[in-house]
């Protein structure tokens, strides 16, 4: 998966944008990342891929939902169904390795740019 990440200010706060071919990834982008937070979902996901198939580690913002258990993360487009698309499956699927990668990434990008 390729992304980047963007530093935008809105007045005096500072926004975290991402820019992805997988536009899932991409409703990550806010205003309040902190590099705590950040390594809260590494940890979440990295527990999550050992336990028991019925036991997960969840995460949701407003936009983006994602479910972590020992088959991969799942995620679920918040935005695409308040916006009345409807999907027979989840709308991204990664393995533990791919998105543990992508957030050790963003922590790094978050912590250099929060000033």
């Amino acid at each position: 998966m390729k992304y980047t990440f963007k530093k935008d200010m809105w007045g005096d706060t500072i926004l975290h944008s991402i820019q992805s071919e997988e536009s899932t990834i991409n409703h990550f982008g806010s205003w309040n990342w902190t590099p705590q937070k950040i390594q809260s979902l590494i940890d979440g996901v990295e527990q999550s891929k050992n336990k028991d198939s019925d036991e997960s580690f969840d995460w949701q913002n407003e936009d983006v939902f994602f479910r972590s258990n020992k088959y991969g993360v799942f995620f679920v487009d918040l935005m695409k169904q308040r916006a009345g698309e409807k999907s027979k499956k989840q709308d991204l699927d990664l393995n533990h390795d791919e998105f543990i990668k992508f957030l050790q990434d963003f922590k790094k990008f978050v912590e250099e740019n929060n000033l």
